[in-house]
């Protein structure tokens, strides 16, 4: 039998199992599954739940790690055994895969006690043929991306060059926009959430860009998809996921908007690990919306009397009016700061002679609540 050279990389990596005689998986340097050998090859929870979730589990990888085989890959050809038995691991020989003496990925085989002189050849020999495939399908990726992400983008657009993509698309019924965000996990997330679209909800789109990924869902099933998503890519926990208004395909520029606001509401207060609508964070995105001009004139704020009188007297009032809002009441205000209830009421009372703030009228109280809330 000889190594599939035509094929694409699933077909070699099935090839490739059968002239070792053992399961393969073709990784990126990332740890993100590419191909694999077909058949009935689950040797072990490790390469099922790998595959499962297209990218080695957090678990095992730093097991993997451990052993060293990352930083010995980016410097050497030789195949690599990783045996780690304590993870209920069958051993895995590794070898790097490297594109004009760049690691681009690595070929792994499930070989139970490591490989034969034979299989550490085979694998060896097979490393070029996968780094001219990975090129070429890199090349042939390319081309793809850069369509997606302009249809994502004319889509996100609106207008009538909007409403011909979704009508050559057949995009009916009531789609959303989608904008994730997060630090070095995002870049790693493109490939694998176009992979996971592709397999359970084919119409949608999503595409990399500067600040994060832009994606296009049906209305109905985009936050599950996306949560399943979370739950199974290994960076999920750092990212965050904002899901706009839903609307026609070809009129998305308004659930755009929304999605990047629900994006940057959860990642400015550390939510990450979650996929919201603006129903989830409706108070927090309106804060952020007001944001701008509190920055430009916080300074005739109510709240910024109550500072400066602080700031002179250290009359403790933004406190003691702090705990109020939060509260509803004094007494309660009183516990949270350790203090007599009439400290609370006298604190009050100096905050409305000295400095014309009333908590009892109701557009005073809103301002401040959200200038306090702005400020956290």
């Amino acid at each position: 039998m000889s190594l599939d050279l035509d094929g694409d990389l699933f077909d070699i990596a099935t090839s490739l199992a059968g002239l070792l005689g053992a399961p393969v998986t073709i990784e990126d340097r990332d740890t993100i599954v590419i191909a694999f050998s077909g058949g009935d090859q689950d040797v072990d929870d490790a390469r099922i739940s790998t595959i499962l979730g297209r990218q080695v589990p957090l678990r095992y990888r730093e097991a993997i790690a451990a052993t060293g085989v990352f930083d010995r890959l980016r410097s050497s050809d030789d195949v690599i055994t990783v045996d780690l038995p304590a993870e209920e691991m069958v051993a895995r020989a590794v070898v790097a895969v490297r594109d004009e003496g760049v690691l681009v990925g690595s070929i792994w085989a499930a070989i139970p006690g490591g490989p034969s002189p034979a299989q550490a050849e085979t694998l060896v020999a097979a490393a070029p043929v996968v780094a001219r495939r990975l090129r070429a399908e890199r090349d042939l990726a390319d081309r793809g991306r850069r369509e997606r992400t302009h249809l994502v983008t004319t889509l996100l657009a609106g207008g009538d060059a909007a409403d011909e993509v979704a009508a050559d698309h057949t995009m009916t019924g009531q789609w959303v926009a989608v904008s994730i965000r997060g630090p070095e996990a995002v870049r790693r997330a493109v490939g694998p959430l176009s992979l996971h679209l592709s397999a359970v909800a084919p119409a949608a789109m999503c595409a990399g860009i500067d600040r994060g990924i832009l994606g296009v869902l049906a209305a109905d099933s985009a936050r599950r998809i996306l949560d399943d998503f979370l739950r199974r890519f290994g960076g999920g926990d750092q990212l965050v996921v904002g899901l706009g208004t839903a609307a026609e395909a070809g009129n998305l520029a308004e659930s755009r908007l929304v999605a990047d606001q629900v994006a940057e509401a959860l990642g400015r207060r550390g939510r990450t690990g979650e996929v919201a609508a603006l129903e989830d964070v409706f108070a927090d995105v309106l804060v952020d919306r007001l944001d701008g001009f509190l920055k430009r004139h916080g300074g005739s704020s109510p709240l910024a009397r109550l500072r400066e009188h602080d700031r002179l007297h250290e009359s403790g009032l933004v406190d003691a009016v702090r705990a109020f809002l939060d509260a509803g009441e004094v007494s309660t205000a009183a516990m949270a700061l350790t203090v007599h209830p009439n400290t609370v009421r006298n604190r009050l009372r100096r905050a409305r002679e000295a400095c014309g703030v009333d908590v009892g009228d109701p557009a005073t109280r809103l301002a401040l609540m959200v200038d306090l809330r702005s400020r956290r």
